[in-house]
């Protein structure tokens, strides 16, 4: 075969390949992953209230009616019971979201003067999959509220009720800040109230409390000691 004859054959070879590159068979596997994602959740028990000096009566609820309390050992936790019934604590559950849960826990102290001391206690339960943590605290009152994170039981909380610049009721928080729960586990929760001498008179003292929980593996501790303040638009 002469040059000319090589050249042409391996010129149709060289053809046939390309041809056969551009004529290529293919099929494609194609995967589905379905990603079903967990609830973050918790919830206030209906029925777990126990007030130390119940307005009237609250069927349902563990509380003590009675004369009032002194915060006879101030500025420190710790009461006896005085010879007068005057002042009175209510408080209540509701679903400020309508999502079923009951998450705002609202509490008025009515005809209250300075060293009226009352406690006010409730059950969390963490009704989601995910263990959380509780990781803040929001008290409303009048459009304004403050989140308070890993309140130390034993330093109390001011907390400016009325609006003018003057605290009017001393809070002490139990120590739940940080403590895990799993799916359905519960968690006993209380505070303590001191109406302080700046208190209005003739106002009833009326303010919300939110829990703000997070997931176990992200909980962490902001490092201002400062309570974060905002407007909620209610």
């Amino acid at each position: 075969m002469n040059r000319a004859a090589k050249a042409a054959a391996v010129a149709s070879l060289i053809a046939l390949v390309a041809v056969g590159a551009t004529a290529m068979w293919t099929e494609t596997l194609r995967f589905r992953a379905d990603v079903d994602t967990s609830e973050l959740d918790i919830e206030f028990v209906d029925g777990s209230l126990t007030l130390k000096d119940a307005c009237g009566l609250q069927p349902g609820y563990g509380n003590q009616g009675g004369n009032d309390w002194n915060a006879t050992y101030y500025p420190n936790r710790g009461s006896t019971q005085l010879d007068k019934d005057v002042a009175c604590t209510s408080a209540s559950f509701s679903d400020s979201d309508g999502d079923g849960d009951l998450d705002t826990l609202t509490i008025t102290i009515s005809n209250a003067y300075p060293w009226y001391y009352t406690h006010v206690a409730w059950i969390v339960h963490n009704n989601g999959e995910i263990p959380l943590k509780i990781w803040k605290i929001v008290v409303t009152y009048d459009n304004t509220s403050q989140e308070y994170y890993a309140l130390n039981p034993d330093e109390p909380v001011e907390i400016d009720l009325s609006g003018d610049g003057e605290a009017d009721v001393l809070m002490w928080w139990g120590d739940n800040f940080g403590h895990q729960l799993h799916h359905c586990e519960s968690a006993d929760i209380s505070m303590d109230l001191t109406v302080l001498q700046e208190a209005p008179m003739n106002a009833n003292l009326t303010f919300s409390i939110s829990l703000v929980a997070i997931q176990w593996n992200e909980y962490s501790t902001p490092s201002a000691s400062i309570p974060t303040t905002t407007v909620v638009p209610w």
